[in-house]
């Protein structure tokens, strides 16, 4: 997608996002049958919020003029909430047995 309007992935790479349907508990089995340790899938809002989203949109918003400002706080939105991205996206890492978890898949409590 670019532009909110399906075009070829490898017109302009690295200029359009690439989605897809993906069975993530298959992957994750799959995954770990050949060694690999799976974490998630965890929301992308969820993700991003362990991550320091938050925190990163406050003090880009500190410094930012009032367009800017608004701007931020829209994608911030958009990111997040679950009418819009922050649930219908979601986040699977994979990684080397005896390695902590990644970033922002490490138990928040």
């Amino acid at each position: 997608m670019r532009r909110h309007q399906p075009v070829d992935p490898l017109a302009d790479i690295g200029e359009a996002d690439l989605s897809a349907h993906v069975d993530f508990a298959g992957l994750a089995r799959a995954a770990e049958q050949t060694g690999a340790k799976a974490y998630g899938p965890l929301p992308q809002g969820e993700f991003l919020l362990r991550l320091g989203l938050d925190a990163r949109a406050e003090s880009l918003i500190a410094r930012a003029t009032p367009s800017q400002a608004s701007d931020i706080e829209s994608a911030r939105r958009r990111l997040l909430d679950s009418r819009e991205m922050g649930t219908l996206f979601k986040v699977l890492a994979l990684a080397a047995p005896g390695l902590p978890p990644p970033p922002g898949f490490a138990d928040p409590s």
